[in-house]
């Protein structure tokens, strides 16, 4: 059961990843500027924010396969209507409402994983956010390969769809086990929200996400632009820091049940922001190259880790939680490609790149704070199975 989770998250990441190597064509068809070419990025990020909120509230009160089935149909159907598009219009509202609809593909699967297997929360999370990050890994070769082929950008997303509809297939004759139910006080949806915990989980999920897309969305231009490297060169810039990222986020199933579980994500951590140091700083393009994975194998944990801590806080509650923590990742993917692309375009790439400095300096801290916070230590991930831990009391 756990692998259609994972594939179905790795599917809308490739989606998402499809974008971004497709747009140059993309522009040259629809004569686009490069903002209006933005815009496309930022309602694709804005329909999965609110799509996957929705979508995990009303998971909570059942018809889970059925609601899942919907969101892979309707980002099967939405992946064609792409390729047919006439227009600019016809192509943003297309993208937000596949977005919106189908978007969800990747917390459904997640919450219903949860649901069933909630004493290995984070090991399974660690291996969604990891075939995820593969996802992101195959997208561009898959772009790569239709153009080798002769095929027009269309194709890619034709491409993908047809995986889409093996996922829904697969779905067709999955029977969903029955899930693992918490016991306890009913938890409201406000409390949830307005939870200090929550609300800290969700601010580490927005920089956490934002120091990778931030960094990865504008790498192959650094290495480009700053570097005076070739496009190819870039490109697989791009790829080495991903595996980077898959090699952490596998890592981090392996010692998620670990009590040295913090210090080890805090210790890559701190590794990750000299090596983000030496990447803008060092002369030689092969040595960056050379770091790029490294640095990925650092952060890629982040964003499994936060998500595994936020779903842990309230068990019962595992459609809401993770439907608010995916929309807090959305949100951070509509603001810091922009953001680091507006300081860039001021100062340039290799400047911009030092606000993730920063950045990471402050999720160190916030790491600290968190533990500090739940007084859970170095608590490993199979005692706080039966509940999480605010303080010293279990929530339920």
């Amino acid at each position: 059961m756990p692998w259609i989770s994972f594939f179905a998250n790795s599917l809308w990441l490739m989606v998402i990843g499809l974008l971004g190597p497709s747009m140059p064509a993309i522009i040259v068809d629809l004569n686009l500027s490069y903002s209006s070419a933005g815009l496309i990025f930022t309602l694709l990020s804005a329909g999965s924010l609110l799509g996957s909120f929705i979508a995990g509230v009303i998971s909570d009160f059942g018809k889970r396969k059925l609601l899942w089935l919907f969101s892979a149909a309707s980002l099967a159907l939405g992946l064609f209507l792409i390729g047919f598009t006439p227009g600019y219009i016809s192509l943003l509202i297309t993208v937000f409402l596949m977005s919106l609809l189908g978007g969800p593909i990747g917390a459904i699967g997640q919450i219903v994983m949860l649901k069933m297997f909630p004493e290995k929360r984070g090991q399974y999370v660690s291996l969604s956010t990891m075939f995820a990050a593969a996802g992101s890994f195959l997208a561009p070769l898959i772009v790569a390969l239709v153009y080798f082929l002769g095929g027009d950008w269309q194709f890619a997303f034709f491409s993908v769809a047809c995986l889409v509809i093996l996922l829904f297939t697969w779905m067709l004759f999955l029977k969903l086990p029955r899930p693992v139910e918490h016991q306890g006080v009913r938890i409201s949806l406000k409390t949830v929200m307005g939870d200090s915990s929550m609300i800290l989980v969700g601010a580490l999920i927005f920089l956490s996400v934002g120091v990778d897309i931030g960094f990865s969305y504008w790498l192959a231009e650094y290495f480009t632009s700053s570097v005076g490297s070739t496009a190819v060169f870039s490109s697989i810039a791009v790829s080495a820091y991903l595996s980077g990222v898959i090699i952490g986020r596998f890592s981090l199933s392996r010692y998620s049940t670990s009590p040295w579980r913090d210090r080890i994500i805090m210790s890559g951590l701190a590794a990750a922001v000299i090596l983000l140091i030496l990447i803008i700083n060092l002369p030689s393009p092969w040595m960056k190259f050379i770091l790029c994975p490294l640095y990925g194998i650092g952060i890629g944990p982040l964003f499994p880790y936060f998500m595994s801590r936020g779903t842990g806080l309230y068990p019962g509650k595992a459609g809401a939680v993770t439907g608010i923590l995916f929309s807090t990742m959305s949100f951070s993917g509509m603001v810091f490609p922009f953001l680091i692309g507006t300081i860039g375009s001021n100062v340039g790439i290799q400047s911009a790149y030092y606000v993730l400095f920063f950045i990471e300096l402050l999720l160190l801290a916030g790491i600290f704070l968190m533990n500090r916070i739940w007084k859970i230590g170095p608590r490993s991930e199979a005692q706080e199975s039966s509940g999480s831990f605010i303080g010293n009391e279990p929530v339920r």
